[in-house]
């Protein structure tokens, strides 16, 4: 097994990180969290690097990556500013994944590339009130009527809902609680369909929102895969879990990667102001079990990317992926408070919002519970 990344996938590491220096300083990250608007203007200069273009095939103008490339963007840009990630995802994983993974050949020729471009914005609208961890439970509907589909319902907690050009709408399309589910593309710019923010602990500057559909008309070419995915919704979904938790995986990763760096930081400082080494050994300690943790997490999910490039079953692996890294970066962070005491706690530090952001990860994406369960299945449990 070699997970050496490639020199291609080196050299965009670079290419994100250099990107990252000189366009998200602290400054600007702390001026998103702070405004808690959508960044506009930084995921146009993404655009224009070619980062959109990331996991899009060749043939529609794109660099033709995988699963592992949108790894390293996620795991870059979370160090620095996790909300340009999930914004950033609007493209990457509601867009062209989701286009190339299921649309037919209509619907790639049309939106991919202008994703390549980030020329256009998506938003995944499954989630409902009643149908979070249960998402088979949805309750917003599609029928038939004359020669259009009409949607009626609501989703709740949409990345990019307020902003999205359109959204990949999940819809009862029959009683089947599987089989009955159809996904529809559906323009944000349609009669009927309205949106209202929601205002979030964390990640601010990720538009989240609740969606509306009031007699929504779509036509049948809209169906997710044309009318042959009519009621295979859930199977599109699917196909989708794998590389959904490994970018989670990777959001994580990058998170507790910056809070480590902040708290080194502020030991060196406490170091260089006269604290004895002895008075810090304990703290060190605590340091080298979150380094660890960290490391353990890494090896973890680009292990579980590499099977998953290899076409090797690991929906275990990806599963134990997204909760180990959501779980760990999370204890690294409440950790790095605890080391950096009352400084920490202050607006001024980073350990702050680092944590702010990184609760949602054991939600988002499928719980921490939901991940366990799957995991247990795996093994017979």
């Amino acid at each position: 097994m070699d997970h050496k990344l490639t020199k291609d996938q080196c050299e965009l590491r670079e290419r994100i990180r250099f990107f990252v220096r000189t366009e998200v300083s602290r400054e600007v990250a702390r001026e998103i969290d702070r405004k808690d608007e959508f960044p506009f203007k930084i995921i146009r200069k993404l655009a224009e690097q070619g980062f959109t273009a990331v996991n899009v095939p060749k043939k529609y103008g794109g660099e033709g990556g995988g699963e592992i490339e949108v790894m390293i963007l996620c795991e870059e840009l979370s160090r620095a500013c996790p909300a340009l990630t999930w914004a950033f995802g609007n493209i990457l994983l509601y867009g062209s994944n989701i286009i190339w993974a299921n649309g037919n050949d209509e619907q790639r020729r049309n939106f991919l590339p202008r994703l390549a471009k980030g020329e256009l914005l998506f938003a995944f609208g499954l989630t409902e009130p009643e149908a979070g961890s249960d998402a088979a439970n949805i309750k917003t509907r599609a029928e038939l009527k004359g020669d259009a589909y009409v949607i009626n319902g609501s989703k709740m907690f949409i990345t990019g809902g307020t902003v999205a050009d359109y959204m990949i709408t999940f819809t009862r399309t029959a009683p089947s609680r599987f089989k009955g589910i159809t996904s529809f593309v559906v323009d944000t710019r349609s009669p009927g369909f309205s949106t209202r923010a929601i205002h979030k602990l964390g990640y601010h500057g990720s538009d989240t929102a609740e969606i509306y559909f009031d007699d929504v008309r779509v036509p049948p070419s809209s169906i997710l895969g044309g009318e042959e995915g009519l009621n295979q919704g859930w199977a599109q979904m699917v196909r989708l879990l794998n590389g959904e938790r490994l970018a989670l995986s990777a959001c994580a990763i990058g998170i507790a990667e910056a809070t480590m760096e902040n708290v080194i930081a502020a030991l060196k400082e406490r170091e260089a102001g006269g604290v004895s080494d002895s008075s810090l050994q304990d703290v060190k300690h605590r340091v080298v079990e979150m380094a660890t943790e960290l490391e353990a997490a890494r090896q973890l999910a680009y292990h579980a990317a590499w099977m998953e490039t290899q076409h090797i079953e690991c929906v275990r692996e990806t599963s134990m992926s997204k909760y180990f890294c959501t779980e760990t970066a999370k204890k690294i962070a409440v950790t790095a408070l605890d080391v950096l005491g009352s400084s920490g706690y202050s607006m001024e530090c980073e350990v702050q919002r680092h944590l702010r952001d990184v609760l949602i990860l054991t939600i988002g994406g499928g719980t921490t519970q939901v991940q366990k369960n799957i995991v247990a299945k795996t093994l017979g449990l």
